[in-house]
């Protein structure tokens, strides 16, 4: 039985949306558009589900609440006419949909770890959108990087943005989202998959930054060769490693007209990686003298990974600390991190922003725990002042996360801190 809530958002929704028919043999098929419940809390969804000639079904979700789109439920099992199975797998956490299908409506429920919730959908009407979407290729060398160019269907000599990438396998789906909000507002976007992501070829953990930066470089030069785009209005978007790296892909791409730098590392790479450890094992330190022995152990591994030190005393306090609450092994000794972070203490960002000169806008969350905002946005901005660059906007966004959220109620799902769309759309425009 549904809940009372959900019937009757459910049946505001059928009245608000014109619906289709059913299809006689395949019923899951279509455009739907609906709501998560879970904890006294509703979540907006939309989703879209494809079948091909072989019967299988391919089926996305959006939110704009989560900030995402395009993203894939796998797997997706139907028994029978009615009755479906979807999954989510996060890096954190498996989400489960089950539920039914009558007519034109889809209701049931969803687990994810020990939290349950309800959902309920209805199928509606597909719109049509105000860009179009190309699945786009280029390369960087030897290796040959995919991406999604979203183009307005109107408009010349069109202001586009390149999306760099953050840490880790990060796909053309995690941009999705922004890229999105700019195509629907005249600005063409281009999102495309890491190296050795999706269907990029090559290997980021093997990559240097030099290589990353690159692969952003070349996907600039792309479009700023495409017919509808004025090569002169081709700016770059980079959060975290990709703000962190922005200012050497600009060396790397002539002609970058602006940079947007979210989350953007400003102090020596290895404080900053000391900085976010911290502050993520920290609330389970017991005592002070515990908070000092977590201290002493981070500072042992970066002193490891970012400058080379031997790794005789690490070993011994990782012995000593096994049983700490906050306590974390090292990595493998053939885990990337050990390559990357030598790698990254390399890099001086000061040194290539003290090198733009375009208009740069820096945006960052107050309540960062990965990297210190407001010490990064000043030693940036002295940087680019010094150099006698002053377009510079700064934007810090009050108790926002790494990712521009607020801190989520008892739902789990979070709230974007208020501004934070606008403020890239109105520099961008």
């Amino acid at each position: 039985m549904l809940s009372s809530s959900i019937r009757s958002i459910l049946a505001a929704t059928l009245l608000l949306i014109a619906v289709t028919p059913a299809r006689s043999q395949d019923r899951l098929s279509g455009n739907w558009r609906g709501y998560w419940f879970r904890a006294g809390d509703s979540l907006s969804v939309t989703m879209k589900v494809q079948r091909d000639s072989a019967g299988q079904y391919a089926v996305t979700f959006g939110s704009e609440r989560l900030r995402v789109s395009g993203i894939p439920f796998a797997p997706v099992e139907v028994k029978g006419c009615c009755d479906v199975s979807l999954t989510i797998r996060g890096d954190r956490t498996t989400a489960v949909f089950t539920g039914t299908v009558r007519g034109d409506s889809l209701t049931g429920s969803f687990q994810e770890g020990s939290s349950q919730g309800r959902f309920a959908f209805v199928r509606v009407r597909s719109q049509a959108q105000s860009y179009e979407e190309r699945t786009v290729a280029f390369a960087n060398g030897a290796v040959r990087l995919a991406g999604t160019l979203l183009l307005p269907r109107e408009g010349r000599s069109l202001a586009a943005v390149v999306f760099a990438h953050g840490s880790g396998a990060e796909g053309r789906w995690a941009s999705r989202f922004l890229a999105e909000q700019l195509a629907s507002r005249g600005t063409a976007a281009l999102t495309f998959d890491k190296r050795g992501v999706g269907e990029s070829t090559g290997d980021w953990q093997t990559a240097s930054l030099e290589d990353l930066a690159g692969d952003a470089a070349a996907a600039i030069a792309m479009m700023q060769q495409q017919p509808r785009i004025d090569p002169k209005r081709v700016g770059l978007h980079g959060h975290s490693q990709g703000g962190t790296l922005a200012p050497l892909i600009a060396a790397r791409a002539p002609g970058v007209a602006f940079i947007i730098a979210s989350a953007a590392a400003g102090p020596p790479t290895d404080s900053v990686e000391i900085f976010s450890i911290l502050n993520s094992i920290y609330p389970r330190a017991a005592t002070s003298a515990d908070s000092a022995d977590a201290r002493a152990y981070v500072h042992e591994l970066v002193r490891v990974a970012y400058h080379g030190d031997a790794r005789v005393r690490l070993d011994s306090l990782a012995q000593v600390f096994a049983g700490r609450p906050w306590f974390f092994a090292p990595p493998a000794l053939n885990n990337s991190y050990w390559s990357f972070s030598r790698m990254f203490n390399a890099y001086r960002a000061l040194e290539w922003w003290a090198r733009v000169q375009v208009p740069v806008l820096l945006v960052y969350g107050g309540a960062d725990q990965r990297v210190p905002a407001t010490e990064s946005a000043a030693r940036i901005t002295n940087t680019l002042l010094h150099a006698g660059n002053g377009d510079v906007t700064i934007r810090i966004f009050p108790g926002a996360d790494h990712s521009f959220r607020l801190p989520p109620g008892p739902s789990d799902w979070p709230v974007t801190a208020p501004g934070y769309i606008a403020a890239i759309l109105e520099f961008v425009r």
